[in-house]
C-alpha cells in the first residue's frame, strides 16, 4: 500500500518508522515531504491508499483543505497539535487525532484509515 506522509522538517523519519510499526501486519511504501505543496505535486505521480498530515496549527488546516480539493476520495489521518476535529469533519477526514498520539492510537487509526481505502477500492472495482 502507498502512503504519502507530509510532515514538518526533522520529523519525518520518527513518523515514518511510527506508521511502519503502526501499520504492522501490513506492509506500507511511504512517501515523505514536509510541505502540502510537495505533497500535492507527489499525488499527480501515483496514487495512494492513505495520505497522511502531521503539521501543526493553520499548516495542517491548509495542507488538509487542499488535499481534499485535489484527492477528495483518498483516505486521510490528520495528526495536529489544536483541536482541529471540526473542520476535520467539515474537510471529510478519515481520522482525527490530536497531539500527543500513542503508539495504540496510531495503530488504531491506520488500521481504520487502510481498512476504509481497501473497502473503496472494492466499491469502485465492483
Amino acid at each position: 500500500m502507498n502512503v504519502a506522509l507530509c510532515a514538518a522538517f526533522l520529523e519525518e523519519d520518527v513518523w515514518e518508522n511510527r506508521l511502519v510499526t503502526a501499520a504492522l501486519p501490513q506492509r506500507i511504501e511511504i512517501t515523505e515531504c514536509n510541505s502540502a505543496e510537495a505533497l500535492l505535486r507527489i499525488l499527480e505521480l501515483k496514487p495512494f491508499s492513505l495520505l497522511v498530515v502531521v503539521l501543526n496549527g493553520v499548516a495542517g488546516l491548509e495542507a488538509v483543505r487542499h488535499l481534499r480539493e485535489k484527492a477528495p476520495d483518498v483516505s486521510l489521518l490528520w495528526i495536529s497539535d489544536e483541536d482541529y476535529s471540526l473542520f476535520g469533519y467539515q474537510y471529510r477526514v478519515t481520522c482525527f487525532l490530536q497531539r500527543t498520539v500513542s503508539d495504540a492510537e496510531l495503530h488504531e487509526a491506520v488500521a481504520g484509515c487502510l481498512e476504509i481505502s481497501e473497502k473503496g477500492k472494492e466499491e469502485t472495482a465492483k
